[in-house]
């Protein structure tokens, strides 16, 4: 899997997220505590452009469409919670593509951020 360096770790607010580009790869960074995550750079609902979108906690708020995700999973809260299928517990997200936002796999290496350039598979877990 190809990593590249996109940014210092000084150089992700906390609180805000910004969209970086190195070598033609795009991504949205997003400091949570200690934590770096990297999500695809725009919004799945609408293809608003991410850069500067709020951060809560872990929520991030698309500075558009104002639609909320979860910067450590990607999944839209909201949309989560209406398309699951109760009795097979079978998740919906090829009907809904605002349900979730790619996410790229993310390493600290001498305080640069290392991304992969393919999104990490979408694994459900069942609880």
């Amino acid at each position: 899997m190809e990593r590249i360096v996109l940014a210092q770790r000084e150089e992700i607010p906390t609180g805000q997220a910004r969209v970086f580009e190195s070598k033609g790869f795009r991504a949205l960074l997003v400091r949570v505590g200690v934590e770096v995550h990297a999500l695809q750079p725009t919004c799945p609902h609408r293809g608003c452009n991410w850069d500067g979108a709020v951060v809560e906690g872990e929520t991030l708020h698309c500075p558009r469409c104002r639609f909320r995700y979860s910067a450590r999973t990607g999944l839209n809260p909201l949309t989560t919670a209406c398309h699951v299928n109760q009795s097979t517990a079978a998740y919906h997200y090829r009907n809904f593509p605002e349900g979730k936002a790619d996410l790229y796999e993310v390493e600290t290496v001498n305080n640069e951020i290392h991304v992969a350039t393919t999104p990490t598979p979408f694994v459900k877990v069942i609880v």
